[in-house]
């Protein structure tokens, strides 16, 4: 069975990047047209789910991303992309079931904050405030939603006002006297690894087909095998720190290209694609010319980008 996967984006109504939870669940319809069964942002607290309006035919039991959950049929890339099913006529859309609180007053705010520093482990209002958000105190980040500007964080892969992203470790992980061993270019390798693990693993299977490429990689690097806790889809801010700014770009048509590397996308694959495209600032316009690169090349899809892995981390 498919497993479910979390993915990180904006949230549409407060507009905060990296803090909006979509959760895509193989046993939901809404998943199987391409929507996740449910999405909530961590700050304001809205609440949207994923349904589906059948069409000529009935909804069946869960099927696999990709078929219409009423007639079966195999959608194409253009159904899945519009949630709708041309064949049967079935549709998914988000409707929402909770609004998010207006964060434009500063006691609001503060509250939604605080929790949200409750869920990162983080526990120093000011320096959150800082590190999250790049604005010096609760007053100029009220002002911005007061205006309903988009605001950028670091919750989701990094940004340019930040050196480094929040964590998820407790404040007794992180401690005062606590130290972070310093990053190798092994460390960086395998960080840069593990973004394309996240495409391997988006729809929760081990395709025998892809994973023997990153494993001969890590012998021929003489890097450690893969762990079964590092086989599941990474956050990018679980690796942005160690993943090159300059290299994330490059990273994610990597991405792109491994998704396609059997000859057929997963939908939720490209998801993931897409998914660290918004969160390190790279142009869906990129990855639309990427995947479709990929779609129609000739030459053996497998030997390209065994050969591409070996000159993008040798390149570092």
């Amino acid at each position: 069975m498919r497993a479910q996967v979390e993915l990180t984006s904006e949230c549409p109504e407060c507009r905060t990047r990296g803090v909006w939870l979509e959760l895509y669940d193989p046993a939901m319809p809404a998943t199987a047209l391409g929507l996740p069964a449910e999405a909530r942002c961590r700050l304001c607290g809205a609440e949207h789910v994923g349904r589906v309006t059948p069409g000529s035919a009935a909804l069946r039991a869960p099927r696999p991303i990709g078929e219409c959950p009423c007639c079966a049929k195999l959608l194409d890339e253009g159904e899945v992309a519009a949630h709708l099913c041309r064949t049967c006529g079935a549709s998914a859309a988000m409707e929402r079931a909770r609004p998010g609180a207006e964060l434009g007053e500063v006691a609001t705010l503060e509250r939604a904050v605080r929790a949200l520093m409750a869920d990162e482990g983080d526990d120093e209002l000011a320096g959150f405030v800082q590190r999250a958000f790049g604005e010096g105190d609760l007053a100029a980040l009220a002002g911005r939603y007061a205006l309903g500007l988009p605001v950028d964080t670091s919750l989701d892969g990094g940004t340019g006002f930040l050196s480094g992203a929040v964590s998820r470790a407790t404040p007794e992980a992180r401690g005062s006297g606590a130290t972070t061993p310093a990053a190798t270019i092994a460390d960086d390798r395998r960080a840069m690894l593990l973004a394309l693990v996240s495409v391997l693993m988006a729809d929760g299977q081990r395709d025998p087909r892809e994973m023997p490429l990153v494993e001969a990689f890590l012998k021929a690097e003489g890097l450690a095998p893969l762990s079964s806790e590092e086989l599941r889809v990474h956050r990018p801010v679980e690796i942005a720190a160690r993943v090159p700014v300059e290299r994330r770009e490059g990273l994610v048509s990597l991405m792109a290209q491994l998704a396609y590397s059997d000859g057929v996308a997963d939908p939720s694959e490209v998801r993931v694609v897409r998914a660290y495209a918004d969160a390190w600032g790279v142009s869906q316009d990129e990855v639309d010319r990427w995947l479709e690169t990929y779609r129609t090349a000739r030459r053996s899809r497998q030997q390209r980008l065994l050969d591409r892995l070996r000159s993008f981390f040798l390149a570092g």
